[in-house]
């Protein structure tokens, strides 16, 4: 008997499985009955067809995870292998994403037996240094399993996820020249991205054969989806607009009379100005992804040229909303106050796997807010 919360609790009925992929039906269909739920909203990040589609084109090795109790599926999760930067060094990490409980108060227990799982498959690879996730902000279930502390894990800062919503017109910059870049353009738009991503916690590399391979393997990327700003004739700025939704969708509710509310009065205004009302709850959104930037000196005027670019063009062709993550000490988010906006904060969470692992990171101001994963 293990006591949990002053609880006693049978854990030998519950245990953590490896799946293979042909599992994706019932993981699409658990993720579907636990959407995260805030305060004010309930979302359910959808990720069908293929829930181990986005995993894939990360990762150089994908692990679905099970979480059973007496043979039932109660639960999953997804580790994914990856390289990431971690103060400048190029280091083997393991993602925990899409976690999903459906049995009330089974989320601590599956922490605790991911944890035990994890840490026996990499007592033999060395090279794994550490496993990290993410935590949204007033998802107080996620919060209070975050601060169990499983796997020595520990809160290392925070990223900030933002809505910009297409409900006003907007007018480009007049400070940078923005274009739509063409294969000629690779060789700086990899040398902007490898240069910012190095510098960044949890960054993934970036290198010209990597950046073509991505082009070549993520659905419905061609590199005119890159829009570069330009000073002088010369490209200063960097970002991939990147329309996600066949592999990735948001389905939000309003929760509360306000919220619902302010969905209705949003639409009454888009009506009459010509822009996409917001869909019905439930419904996906159309959203943009901006899935990797890099800017000279980190200037946020001229993120905010890139985003007035990209919010013009996908405004006209009817898109509810642009996504943009950033860490949330970052002074790029300057760039986005010209615009109406929803900020969903997460906690990342990280655990040391070996005992040459740093065990306390601090507050890391520099994290890397991988809009394509969350």
């Amino acid at each position: 008997m293990t006591k949990f919360n002053n609880i006693e609790l049978d854990l030998s009925c519950y245990e953590v499985k490896g799946l293979p992929e042909s599992w994706n039906d019932r993981f699409l269909e658990i993720s579907r009955q636990s959407p995260v739920k805030t305060d004010k909203i309930s979302i359910h990040f959808d990720r069908s067809p293929d829930i181990f589609s986005i995993p894939n084109m990360l990762s150089y090795k994908v692990v679905p995870l099970g979480l059973f109790c007496r043979k039932k599926l109660i639960g999953i999760a997804i580790a994914s292998y990856q390289k990431r930067f971690i103060r400048g060094v190029i280091t083997d990490v393991i993602y925990l994403g899409n976690m999903h409980v459906i049995q009330k108060g089974t989320g601590h227990i599956f922490l605790k037996k991911l944890g035990e799982r994890v840490a026996y498959k990499v007592k033999n690879r060395p090279e794994v240094k550490y496993l990290y996730g993410y935590v949204m902000q007033d998802n107080r279930p996620g919060e209070r399993i975050a601060k169990l502390g499983e796997l020595e894990s520990k809160l290392c800062g925070s990223i900030s996820m933002l809505t910009l919503l297409t409900l006003k017109p907007m007018a480009l910059s007049s400070k940078y020249t923005i274009r739509n870049a063409s294969l000629a353009d690779v060789e700086q738009i990899v040398s902007l991205l490898a240069n910012e991503f190095m510098n960044l916690f949890l960054a993934p590399v970036m290198n010209r054969e990597i950046f073509l391979s991505n082009l070549q393997n993520r659905p419905g990327v061609k590199i005119e989806d890159y829009y570069l700003a330009l000073k002088n004739g010369e490209i200063v700025g960097a970002c991939l607009a990147w329309d996600m939704t066949t592999i990735k969708k948001n389905r939000i509710k309003f929760r509360g009379f306000k919220m619902n509310f302010v969905h209705k009065a949003y639409n009454l205004i888009a009506r009459f100005n010509g822009s996409a009302k917001l869909p019905e709850p439930g419904e996906p959104f159309r959203d943009v992804t901006i899935a990797e930037y890099a800017l000279a000196d980190r200037d946020p005027e001229i993120m905010e040229a890139l985003l007035r670019s990209v919010y013009i063009d996908y405004r006209q062709r009817g898109f509810h909303s642009i996504i943009f993550g950033c860490s949330s000490e970052n002074p790029i988010r300057q760039a986005t106050k010209p615009f109406l906006s929803r900020e969903v904060r997460s906690g990342v969470v990280i655990a040391p796997m070996q005992e040459d692992s740093v065990r306390n990171f601090g507050n890391v101001p520099g994290i890397y807010a991988d809009a394509i994963q969350i």
